[in-house]
């Protein structure tokens, strides 16, 4: 039951801290981004934080101080690991904060650490205590079905995510092959411009709804490398956003027009 209601504790902030990244990132890009590496609302890095922080931190929460430098150390070590796994596990860079000041490779920065630093304190001091009132509600065997169910959901979004990955390194080594080509036969007119149109044709490919998992991983990570497409994957980007761009703006327009016709309507 211990590990059933810690694993529910996961859940809960993986959730809580897809929140916390959705309205970050409103804050910062203007825009709601559905953040997080799986397809699911949850970031399990706040999950896995969270339970690291309440395991090791809650014996020295009477040293608010000790706390705030624990947390510090604890949170960036968890963000450093996390990014080199992932990059090695996919061989995609997924966060760069080299463009901010006190980073560390990249992968850690000051300015984020001191804000995981400081929602550690509210985890311990105000909302764990709450949360743990929440799931002492809940009765045992409801405990198991709701967690029992997520593992289930678990199981199948990280299959999604890594299938959804894979397919999208195939396609970016199928653009790179035919831009290879492209330049390879760039005196022959005739099978250049079959080969442009071919390559234009998956690209509307990729980021049609179809391919709806491979584009929320482009835009849930703008910053993404894959450091054997760099380029393809730049170029993709691109497309996709003047994609997004081109409907937006069709949206608009279409807008725009029924609002003049619903005045001469009336």
């Amino acid at each position: 039951m211990d590990f059933k209601i810690y694993f529910l504790y996961f859940i809960l902030y993986s959730i809580v801290g897809w929140c916390i990244e959705m309205i970050y990132c409103r804050i910062c890009q203007g825009k709601w981004v559905d953040r997080g590496f799986l397809f699911g609302p949850y970031c399990p890095i706040y999950g896995f934080g969270a339970i690291i922080l309440i395991l090791s931190l809650q014996p020295f929460s009477a040293n608010p101080i000790l706390l705030f430098i624990l947390s510090l150390i604890l949170t960036t070590t968890l963000e450093y690991v996390t990014s080199y796994v992932m990059e090695k596990l996919f061989n995609a860079k997924w966060w760069d904060y080299s463009h901010l000041p006190f980073n560390i490779n990249g992968r850690v920065c000051l300015l984020n650490s001191l804000e995981f630093a400081i929602l550690s304190l509210f985890l311990i001091y105000l909302i764990h205590p709450k949360v743990i009132d929440l799931i002492n509600m809940i009765p045992s065997q409801y405990i198991t079905l709701i967690a029992t169910s997520f593992v289930i959901i678990l199981a199948i979004d990280i299959t999604a995510t890594v299938s959804a990955l894979v397919n999208l390194k195939e396609k970016l080594l199928y653009l790179q092959t035919i831009g290879e080509q492209i330049k390879e036969k760039a005196n022959n007119k005739m099978q250049n411009s079959a080969l442009i149109k071919q390559l234009e044709e998956l690209k509307l490919d990729i980021i049609n709804k179809k391919d709806i998992l491979q584009n929320r991983l482009i835009n849930a990570f703008p910053n993404i490398e894959i450091p054997k497409f760099n380029n393809t994957l730049e170029e993709l980007k691109i497309a996709i956003h003047k994609y997004q761009y081109q409907k937006k703006t069709k949206r608009k327009k279409n807008l725009s027009i029924d609002k003049k016709n619903n005045k001469k309507i009336s």
